[in-house]
């Protein structure tokens, strides 16, 4: 081979090479072009049942492909919905997630039908400005005997109704720590319907695994999955949960129970302006988002409380007060938007009696008051404290029943802030009195005591007793309201709907209530079945009949078995 043959060889080799890289080069960038311009798309893995009972959950586990993020849980790098039609025609958006629990790394879609009937759903997922969709599927939800979601009712707003229109009373205790399967248990052995819990970091089966948010923009799997299979219990034994999303604590770097330490938010501004930073309210968005498409469906998810006891943040303590207001509104705001299920909100304030926040009640859903007694409330009765504990109770729920027409609650009372000393006998006379002056002063539930380790195995079996006595109440669908009653020695409370009444009374004068002279004002003509129930034992001590007279009824109370101070009673015409 000559010198220019040889020349002529290395040129071409050269320019092979060239050509090579070139053409790599391109490909390569072809390619990410093509991945680029490719639509995301969504299918469906699988779902739990292609037939779900009215009420129940319907899962659906999804496959993503052609999507790219860095963050799972943020719904601006990949917003995965579906959009449900009823069989009514009604079209429903429930937002999908990403679950890691155990390692599940699955994206999914929770829902839970209140129609029987064939459902049409659509599954869309978006990601880098493009969308993808699944075609048009179905499922079918068929009868059940559950009653669904809890809301002010309709027909008596100052009372909860299920989503079918029956009545919910709550009857429970808080319990925001330390928790475990025995105290679910106990619930359910005293025929307890109502459970509240923080998400705080005190230890337990939920609260033992830290807070949701301990990163910012990014959710705590291990405990949004011990919350699945809380409310999985929870179903089971029909508790409705009140959720607080925000305790105190967690606003808090200088006041009571401070915890803001534990806040990702610290990382962005500073504590005091937690209620009105834009960049904190986008991320706080984003949480809630998540927390619906988590846990909405469930029929035993009962209240948002949205902040526990506002006035021990800081934002608070240094005179934010209207921004705390507003930042309550814009949250109550979102979640009337964006719950499909109409879960109601509630927030409060700690247990003083300067406490009362009317502005706070006229926002939210549920009025919530927390009262603890010794914390400012009058003693009303100075020669009689017991009296004067049952007075703060009654009081305190009738200024609710008179200033809402919404279902109102006292969220937290008991714990060491009563007259009395937990070792005292007395501290179970006042739970009694308490939960039995609240329910006959128009209140919709029972107080929530703080907290589960204050009631002894005697006030779990009060408030067995009460949950007995209201069990066939049609609060949300009879306009009850406080009647004129008189006895004599005895403080009495009755709630009268016309055909039916309830009432209850105590003596101050005697401890034994029995032979105590009754006069009730009862419109109508016609006979009234009265039936008397010993309160400490839940027991029915008698039933009479009775005829008004003059537009009253006239009553005595029957001699019980052992002496009691007071007695309860429900009147029905017959």
């Amino acid at each position: 081979m000559n010198k220019y043959s040889a020349i002529k060889s290395q040129l071409f080799q050269a320019l092979s090479v060239l050509l090579m890289l070139f053409f790599i080069m391109n490909y390569s960038a072809l390619g990410n072009n093509n991945f680029q311009s490719k639509v995301p798309e969504v299918t469906v893995s699988e779902v739990n049942s292609a037939k779900v009972k009215k009420y129940e959950k319907f899962e659906i586990w999804l496959n993503l492909q052609n999507v790219t993020y860095e963050n799972p849980f943020d719904p601006e790098e990949v917003d995965l919905y579906a959009i449900f039609q009823s069989p009514s025609g009604k079209e429903i958006q429930i937002n999908g997630f990403y679950d890691n629990y155990e390692d599940a790394d699955q994206w999914k879609i929770r829902f839970s039908p209140n129609e029987t009937g064939t459902y049409k759903y659509q599954i869309f997922v978006e990601n880098k400005g493009k969308k993808g969709k699944t075609d048009s599927q179905t499922f079918e939800a068929v009868i059940s005997d559950h009653s669904g979601w809890i809301k002010p009712s309709e027909v008596n707003p100052r009372y909860f109704s299920h989503d079918d229109g029956t009545t919910f009373f709550a009857v429970g205790v808080y319990s925001p720590w330390r928790n475990n399967q025995e105290r679910f248990d106990r619930y359910k052995e005293h025929n307890a319907n109502f459970f509240a819990i923080w998400d705080i970091g005190y230890g337990g089966f939920v609260n033992g695994t830290g807070i949701i948010e301990e990163e910012l923009g990014r959710y705590n799997q291990l405990k949004c999955g011990r919350i699945d299979s809380m409310l999985t219990i929870f179903e089971q034994n029909d508790i409705k949960l009140m959720y607080a999303i925000w305790p105190h604590d967690l606003f808090s770097e200088t006041v009571w129970a401070a915890e803001w330490d534990k806040n990702p938010f610290r990382h962005l501004i500073d504590v005091a302006d937690v209620y009105k930073d834009s960049l904190v309210w986008e991320y706080q968005k984003k949480k809630y988002r998540y927390l619906i498409a988590r846990y909405a469906h469930s029929r035993s998810w009962g209240i948002w409380e949205l902040i526990n006891e506002m006035n021990g943040t800081d934002g608070w303590a240094q005179g934010r007060h209207q921004e705390a207001f507003d930042w309550v509104a814009k949250a109550q705001k979102y979640f009337t938007e964006n719950d499909p299920y109409g879960h109601p909100m509630t927030a409060s304030f700690s247990g003083g009696f300067n406490e009362y926040r009317r502005q706070l009640h006229e926002i939210i859903d549920v009025p919530n008051l927390h009262l603890y007694p010794r914390q400012g409330w009058e003693l009303k009765y100075p020669e009689d404290s017991l009296r004067s504990a049952m007075h703060n109770y009654a009081w305190a729920a009738r200024r609710f029943y008179d200033n809402f027409e919404k279902p109102s609650i006292f969220g937290e009372s008991g714990a060491e802030w009563e007259y009395f000393k937990r070792n005292d006998d007395r501290y179970c006379e006042v739970y009694h009195n308490a939960i039995w002056a609240s329910l006959t002063n128009g209140l919709a539930g029972i107080p929530v005591w703080w907290d589960y380790t204050f009631l002894t195995p005697e006030d779990w079996e009060q408030l067995s007793h009460l949950a007995g006595f209201v069990a066939d109440i049609d609060f949300a669908n009879l306009s009850f309201e406080p009647a004129d009653a008189t006895a004599e020695g005895a403080d009495i409370y009755v709630m009268d709907a016309g055909k039916d009444c309830f009432g209850w009374l105590r003596s101050f004068s005697n401890e034994n209530v029995g032979g105590t002279k009754i006069t009730l004002s009862k419109k109508g003509k016609g006979k009234f079945k009265v039936s008397w129930f010993d309160t400490w034992t839940g027991k029915r001590i008698k039933t009479e009949t009775i005829i008004p007279k003059k537009g009253k009824l006239n009553l005595t109370v029957p001699e019980m078995y052992s002496q009691r101070p007071d007695i309860a009673f429900k009147i029905r015409k017959k």
